[in-house]
């Protein structure tokens, strides 16, 4: 995985909420990851926009940053339980 280094953007791509999510699996995770690059392009544009002076509300910064965060924290367990629950399926005699 390519982390975006400062002044870089991560990939833009549609937003997650503006795609139908017809219930299969591969499409729900698919817009699950969607949703955390999104919500770290928008705290990646709110910490340019600080250091340019464009806001001036610390509090919208770290908000952002915070959001970033956890949904990615919850994306990374998600895929934490998937493989496990992979793996213990694997170990299951037939």
């Amino acid at each position: 995985m390519r982390i975006a280094g400062i002044g870089e953007t991560l990939i833009q791509r549609e937003p997650a909420a503006q795609r139908p999510a017809n219930g299969a699996f591969g499409e729900v995770f698919e817009k699950m990851i969607d949703s955390v690059n999104d919500s770290q392009i928008k705290a990646t544009q709110a910490v340019k926009d600080f250091a340019l002076g464009k806001i001036e509300n610390v509090h919208d910064l770290i908000l952002a940053e915070v959001e970033a965060d956890t949904s990615f924290r919850m994306l990374a367990q998600t895929r934490n339980k998937l493989v496990e629950a992979y793996k213990e399926i694997m170990r299951m005699q037939i």
